[in-house]
């Protein structure tokens, strides 16, 4: 028997059309209108649920389509462990930053009108 690819320690591909046919009952989603959009027919549609895998292309038009990120949904998947290209998102961190910076001011200026209000 073959090995399969990219099957290693039991690490399964998540089912593409699972996560699919979820987001579409979840929203509602009418796969003809769906259809109609990506300019494709509703049995090719109904196909897409029915594979366990998608090519990215047509994974994108969907993603555009209906303005959801299923590439983060996968993702989402993966252990927290592996490397990724994207940057991190450092404006929380930034934010923080100038906040507990406001925060040092006004309690200083607290602290100046405190002394003034003792004397």
């Amino acid at each position: 028997m073959k090995a399969q690819k990219y099957r290693t320690q039991n690490n399964t591909a998540p089912n593409t059309g699972e996560l699919l046919k979820a987001f579409y009952k979840k929203r509602r989603i009418h796969k003809a209108a769906l259809a109609r959009i990506l300019n494709r027919r509703e049995s090719t549609m109904a196909e897409f649920e029915k594979n366990t895998s998608i090519q990215t292309a047509v994974l994108w038009e969907i993603c555009h389509a209906l303005k959801h990120n299923f590439f983060a949904d996968l993702a989402a998947q993966m252990p927290g462990a592996y490397t990724t290209s994207v940057p991190a998102d450092t404006t929380k961190d930034e934010r923080i930053a100038e906040l507990e910076l406001q925060l040092k001011l006004s309690q200083a200026k607290y602290d100046a009108l405190a002394d003034v209000m003792k004397r």
